[in-house]
């Protein structure tokens, strides 16, 4: 453990908490001994033990980056690539440009059987970072897949939704399980009359991301939302409507997949007619569980009016998941 990582780790929580220079002096003096006392216990945690033994661990490492992401992630070591059950993980390349953050994530399978071009991350990946992780989105889609050596490329991309500036720094991505899929486009949702929705009888209280087409950007608020409900039809193996209801003028559309299947509802003018952008007003997302059995509940809410949606149909596009194969994954690289 070199000296210099914890006081570069101790001045970036001083440096984050005595930022605001407009601040009262009494509550620049508490929030600096905020940041001191936490990067102290931080470091304590560090010196107490073996330094390895606590940094480096799922649980040591979970409260350092809770107390301080830029702490823990400058004492992360720097490892490109991991091996688990078959599969290589590889970190291709980690760029900022005009400030937005390329991150290219290569995944090899290295037994020849367990993955093609339909490989998918089933949303189960986790990127830390030594910056406000809260202001920053972010997209992770397949980007290239080499037949010969059987590897996929998956381009991340993060860009602040504030206009600051992403921070070079160490980088955490980490992969929970991987699988192929088979993918369901532009399909009418059987069994769904939207002429006879009515009013929603209950809410429950969700925060749901909205998305500005002129800005390209997403912003989230808390809304009234459908509560879970039954199945009223199934949409394919994994997904079913489960909710339909108008709430404070907007069209709710319940969906609920199970672990291996993901997707969205539309509204098209025809069953052919594919997703334009904008059909879709904002979505709420909350896990359910029925028992030990983990689901995924989202609301798709739609800004029109009960004649426009009775003219209208629902369309699904969803992918089914192989069975997947299971990590995890983790490595640390520089992004500059």
């Amino acid at each position: 453990m070199k000296a210099e990582n914890i006081i570069d780790a101790l001045n970036d929580v001083n440096d984050r908490f005595l930022a605001d220079g407009d601040a009262p002096v009494r509550r620049r003096r508490t929030a600096r001994w905020l940041g001191v006392m936490a990067a102290v216990l931080a470091v304590c945690m560090v010196l107490a033990v073996p330094a390895l033994a606590v940094a480096y661990t799922d649980m040591g490492y979970t409260i350092m980056y809770a107390l301080s992401p830029a702490m823990a992630q400058s004492l992360k070591p720097v490892n490109e690539t991991c091996e688990k059950n078959g599969v290589r993980m590889t970190v291709d390349s980690a760029v900022i440009e005009n400030n937005t953050a390329y991150i290219r994530i290569a995944m090899t399978d290295l037994e020849g059987d367990l993955f093609d071009d339909t490989l998918d991350l089933c949303d189960s990946y986790d990127i830390k970072k030594g910056f406000d992780a809260s202001v920053v989105g972010g997209t992770c889609a397949l980007e290239d897949y080499d037949e010969d050596t059987r590897t996929a490329v998956f381009l991340t991309q993060l860009a602040p939704l504030d206009g600051t500036l992403i921070q070079p720094g160490k980088v955490t991505f980490r992969l929970w399980e991987l699988s192929g899929h088979t993918a369901l486009q532009d399909t009418p949702v059987q069994g769904v009359d939207l002429s006879a929705v009515g009013e929603a009888a209950d809410t429950v209280s969700m925060e749901a991301s909205f998305f500005n087409a002129d800005k390209e950007q997403f912003a989230d608020r808390t809304i009234d939302c459908l509560p879970l409900g039954q199945t009223i039809v199934e949409i394919c193996p994994g997904a079913e409507v489960s909710g339909l209801g108008w709430i404070d003028g907007k069209l709710h559309v319940q969906i609920r997949t199970d672990s291996g299947t993901s997707g969205i509802v539309y509204l098209a003018e025809a069953p052919e007619d594919g997703m334009d952008e904008g059909d879709i007003f904002a979505w709420a997302r909350s896990p359910q569980y029925v028992g030990d059995h983990r689901m995924v509940c989202e609301d798709f809410i739609f800004d029109v009016s009960p004649d426009e949606a009775a003219a209208l149909t629902l369309c699904g596009w969803f992918m089914i998941h192989s069975d997947p194969v299971q990590g995890p994954w983790e490595v640390t690289f520089p992004l500059e």
